[in-house]
């Protein structure tokens, strides 16, 4: 091989390298990661949760309970083919009428059978508006599954967010202390800082390092728990800080978010499980009605003294006079399961003003907390600076400027993990006052 063509060999490979390296870089910069908001990650939420897909299943399952409701007011339709065989009585005469069509040895029938109710006893009306209000509570507890699935999304992107955000600063204050440990090198080179104090320096540095790693380990299980949720893994760099308006209420009472909480869709479930208990009670009442019906039957085929007659009609009427007590214990168990509705629907309304009072306590303090902290902060870095300024002309010790920085890094994290918390109990807020609007959600 000549050496002018091993040089034209080298220069197209090194050509078709750069040409790829630069393509590849291109496609890189053209299809950045898309960044997942918390109104995004809860949207692919609803498509994931299966709990959220079971309870919609119970709305499905309503619908049977409408269809057996209108069976009981409807009555029903039969159309019914007969054909009866038997053996021939001996000894019988071939006379016609009724006895030969009863001892014939066949005999076919075909008539559509019709069964009507006319009273019930009211069963029908109350099975039938049962059967709405159970529906309307299937409905309610969904939504009201759909809010709570919303807090634990927002639990887990706050967490991740505030899990990344403290690891960063844990590495912040870690390569200031590799800046301290540097400088003290050189002062105990030149005799002017003591082997003790980068002894304790590095003892400070490696606990640091093991906080270090506890932060990354809780980072990972919040990106579990959050890629659980949403059905796809996630990370903190593919999640984007929006902040939501956090402080929009922060002069609003607290009665404004019971007063508000009323409405949540448990509590409405709850009405709607009162209202079913109730047809409860009607159904089982309706025993002691009497029962109307009408039976008729239309005649397409029939063989015997009876082939001219195409239809008949049946009126009954069954009163109900004693039944062994099953009558009554059926109606002192429904009023007993109403009873116990009114009473839960009562704890429940009691339960939801707590959890209201509690979420907004939480998120005032919280925000308080937040402002008093970045206030803290601010002072802290201030203090820092100021340790740092005084060591180098000799008037703190090393040890001095060590406090100063490890101060500066519990203030930053307390700081950061107050603000997300503060994100999170406004969100906790919305969900007890029953304010989270989830009508835009499918």
């Amino acid at each position: 091989m000549t050496c002018k063509s091993l040089t034209f060999k080298i220069f197209v490979m090194v050509t078709a390298i750069t040409f790829f390296g630069e393509s590849f870089a291109c496609a890189e910069n053209e299809a950045p990661i898309k960044k997942l908001s918390l109104d995004e990650c809860y949207q692919l939420a609803l498509k994931q949760s299966e709990t959220l897909a079971i309870q919609y299943e119970d709305i499905e399952r309503t619908k049977a309970d409408f269809l057996k409701a209108a069976s009981q007011a409807l009555g029903g339709v039969d159309f019914v083919i007969s054909n009866t065989r038997q053996e021939v009585q001996k000894n019988s005469s071939s006379e016609s009428g009724v006895s030969s069509t009863l001892t014939a040895a066949s005999r076919r029938e075909r008539k559509f059978a019709f069964n009507q109710p006319i009273f019930q006893g009211f069963k029908s009306l109350a099975a039938f508006q049962g059967a709405g209000s159970l529906k309307g509570q299937r409905r309610e507890e969904w939504i009201r599954a759909k809010e709570l699935l919303f807090l634990d999304v927002s639990n887990a992107y706050y967490s991740v967010l505030r899990s990344f955000r403290d690891v960063q600063i844990i590495e912040e204050i870690h390569n200031l202390f590799d800046g301290r440990l540097r400088e003290l090198k050189e002062r105990e080179n030149i005799g002017r800082s003591r082997p003790s104090e980068s002894v304790m320096s590095i003892s400070r540095e490696k606990l640091l390092e093991a906080e270090l790693a506890e932060a990354k380990g809780n980072l990972k299980v919040f990106e579990y728990t959050l890629g659980f949720l949403i059905g796809s893994a996630v990370t903190a760099e593919s999640l984007t800080d929006d902040d939501h308006d956090i402080l929009g209420n922060v002069e609003q009472e607290v009665t404004y978010f019971i007063n508000t909480a009323r409405r949540r869709a448990d509590l409405l479930a709850q009405e709607d499980a009162v209202k079913t208990s109730w047809r409860n009670v009607m159904i089982a009442q309706s025993d002691l009605w009497p029962k109307i019906t009408m039976e008729g039957n239309h005649y397409e085929k029939r063989e015997g003294f009876q082939s001219g007659i195409d239809w008949d009609l049946l009126f009954k009427i069954n009163i109900p006079i004693f039944q062994g007590g099953e009558v009554a214990g059926n109606i002192k168990a429904a009023m007993s399961d109403w009873k116990k509705a009114k009473l839960q629907k009562s704890r429940l309304s009691r339960e939801a003003e707590l959890e209201v009072r509690e979420a907004y306590e939480n998120w005032k303090v919280s925000v308080q907390k937040n402002k008093s902290l970045r206030e803290a902060l601010a002072s802290a870095e201030e203090n820092f600076r100021l340790q740092k300024d005084e060591y180098s002309h000799n008037l703190v010790n090393n040890l001095d400027v060590l406090d100063a920085l490890e101060s500066l890094n519990d203030t930053k994290r307390n700081t950061n993990s107050v603000y997300y918390d503060m994100k999170s109990r406004f969100q906790a807020l919305k969900v007890a006052s029953g304010g989270f609007e989830t009508g835009k959600v499918s």
